[in-house]
């Protein structure tokens, strides 16, 4: 029994792939069709046109293209953009915590998390200095709690200092 569905599989794959293959050849021939009528229709739009006229137009496309080109190549070098991007430097955290393994073998209860949270708090107030409205809610967080961040540092030695022992 289970070689009869072993065949039907088998002769299913094969019936979907000669059944893509069939579709993929009514769309190259659609294309092809579809390329022939567009080529017939421009050749009936252009019969009239002479040699010279033809020396012209492609003169003129030149030209353009050529103008353009220089125009925006021009004005990439000179930076007088208004919609210019501005880059700032990638700076490092100045509060940066490197966790050992060490540290992470002997601190498995709930002061592992409190010191990841305060990692993450410390990670929190260097990225808001980057965009202009993040050093407004920066300022304003250092202005109501001026302490703050010389308290985390702190708790963050105290910590340290617990589990090298």
């Amino acid at each position: 029994m289970k070689y009869t569905f072993k065949r039907k599989s088998k002769q299913c794959d094969e019936d979907i792939k000669c059944k893509q293959r069939y579709l993929f050849q009514r769309f190259y021939e659609a294309n092809l069709w579809l390329q022939h009528r567009c080529v017939t229709w421009l050749e009936q739009k252009t019969a009239h046109l002479s040699a010279k006229s033809w020396i012209v137009i492609l003169f003129c496309f030149v030209v353009f293209t050529v103008s353009g080109n220089v125009y925006l190549i021009v004005n990439g070098l000179n930076g007088k953009n208004s919609k210019s991007i501005d880059v700032s430097p990638i700076s490092r955290p100045t509060n940066r915590v490197v966790f050992d393994s060490k540290q992470n073998q002997l601190n498995r209860s709930l002061s592992k998390t409190e010191l990841e949270r305060i990692v993450r708090f410390q990670i929190y107030m260097d990225s808001l200095g980057r965009s202009p409205t993040g050093k407004r809610v920066q300022d304003s967080i250092l202005q109501y709690r001026p302490a703050l961040l010389d308290s985390l540092i702190m708790v963050e030695n105290y910590y340290r200092s617990q589990f090298k022992n």
